[in-house]
């Protein structure tokens, strides 16, 4: 009987099951860092902070991404993803409790940037799992479902953020992180389940067991190539390779500024002309357009490629940006309307393809640890997007916040015309 390698298998039930799986923390994520964009309208009055710990609030957990994604991503490609994937989410939950209970905004940072390890190490962990177990000719669709999953987390969050607004009084922001405490909770008992990833046990060696478990998905299966180099963050930076860091990493950056930037800040922007229940639902409302670029993107990307996605996803946003420069007068359907654009444009592209490249374009001795590099990159722009945009807002205005985060929608469409490769139906560790 012929043959096929494990990444032309067809698509069956357990890769939707591994897909869940992965899923799961990803909608942790988008869960859990939707939180503090509805707890600042109450930790204004509660802490009563200074502009720059508003700042520092808000980067707190992307500080603690910054470093749990590249220590993490390394030791998935040392150790495995498996070890390192059914517990990482703990430290997660602990921390997010203590956030909820936190007295002062030292303890607020400090709680929120060990939380946020737990996040940082899911991204390179998760996406190579999806990655490595999802055939060639539909992965970009599974790696961009795995990614969507993050506004999941995001619409639970918002649909349950209402509850706590109209009756949990000025207490509201503590019970939004008890809650996200759960979470991280019921994902690390889900995947106890999860098996190792045979690309990472024929890069280690174990080859036989690569095998067995490829066989569980199908039968008459032959392993894929790997590559079974050193795992060395230095790699990333040799002749082969830089080209892709640099775009990776430049291009998720600059993703990151604009959209943590504006996300982070609009339920505050909607409430200085309405009510807190208004803009947590005007908010909840932008996740319209982002479902329709998603579905867009989930159609195109393997007949049209990611590269060309990601070109529109970056030059389209510029056309809102713009415009709410040179208007005078904005009000909330203005704002509501331009920011459900860019939403609906960013998810064109880099919404979904920032996370996407990482693990598609580096082979496998190697794939964590870049993907780990690409996140603390992206962490790098969101802390600069969070931190920028209120002091912006306060000191030049609104309109020059704009032109702000326009200039870095230019530099992401650069690298990625420069520097992007296609890699729409190609073995992963081929590329």
């Amino acid at each position: 009987m012929y043959s096929i390698s494990f990444d032309e298998i067809p698509v069956s039930k357990k890769l939707w099951k591994i897909t869940l799986l992965s899923s799961a923390g990803v909608i942790m994520d988008g869960y859990v860092l939707s939180i503090y964009a509805v707890a600042l309208l109450y930790l204004k009055n509660y802490f009563m902070p200074m502009p720059y710990e508003i700042s520092l609030m808000a980067s707190a957990a992307l500080i603690g991404m910054f470093f749990g994604s590249i220590i993490f991503g390394y030791l998935s490609d040392k150790l495995g993803r498996k070890k390192l994937y059914e517990y990482d989410l703990l430290i997660t939950s602990i921390f997010l409790f203590l956030t909820g209970l936190s007295t002062n905004v030292f303890e607020f940072i400090i709680f929120e940037i060990i939380a946020g390890l737990g996040i940082g190490a899911d991204y390179p962990i998760s996406s190579s799992i999806q990655a490595e177990f999802s055939p060639k000719n539909s992965r970009g669709k599974y790696l961009i479902y795995n990614i969507f999953n993050w506004n999941i987390g995001f619409i639970a969050f918002y649909i349950i953020s209402i509850l706590f607004v109209i009756y949990a009084g000025a207490n509201a922001w503590r019970y939004m992180y008890l809650s996200a405490a759960l979470i991280p909770l019921i994902v690390v008992l889900l995947r106890r389940s999860m098996p190792e990833s045979p690309y990472y046990l024929i890069k280690s060696g174990n080859d036989e067991a690569a095998m067995a478990i490829e066989n569980t998905f199908y039968k008459n299966v032959k392993n894929p190539y790997v590559n079974r180099g050193k795992t060395s963050i230095y790699e990333l930076f040799s002749k082969k390779y830089i080209r892709y860091t640099i775009f990776v990493s430049i291009a998720w950056f600059s993703y990151d500024v604009a959209s943590y930037g504006i996300w982070t800040y609009t339920p505050s922007l909607f409430a200085s002309t309405s009510s807190y229940v208004i803009s947590v639902v005007g908010s909840l409302l932008e996740e319209i357009p982002v479902i329709i670029g998603f579905i867009v993107l989930w159609h195109l990307i393997e007949k049209i490629g990611r590269r060309k996605m990601e070109i529109i996803g970056f030059l389209l946003p510029l056309i809102p940006m713009i415009l709410l420069y040179f208007t005078g007068n904005i009000g909330f359907l203005m704002l509501f309307f331009m920011f459900g654009f860019m939403h609906f444009s960013h998810n064109l592209g880099p919404g979904e393809l920032t996370f996407t490249y990482p693990v598609e374009i580096f082979p496998t001795n190697i794939r964590g640890t870049a993907m780990g590099f690409a996140t603390l990159s992206s962490r790098i722009g969101a802390i600069l997007g969070v931190t920028a945009f209120p002091i912006i807002l306060y000191s030049l205005g609104f309109k020059y916040s704009m032109l702000f985060f326009a200039f870095f929608e230019v530099v992401g469409l650069f690298v990625t015309f420069k520097y992007a490769p296609e890699t729409k139906n190609r073995p992963l560790d081929a590329i």
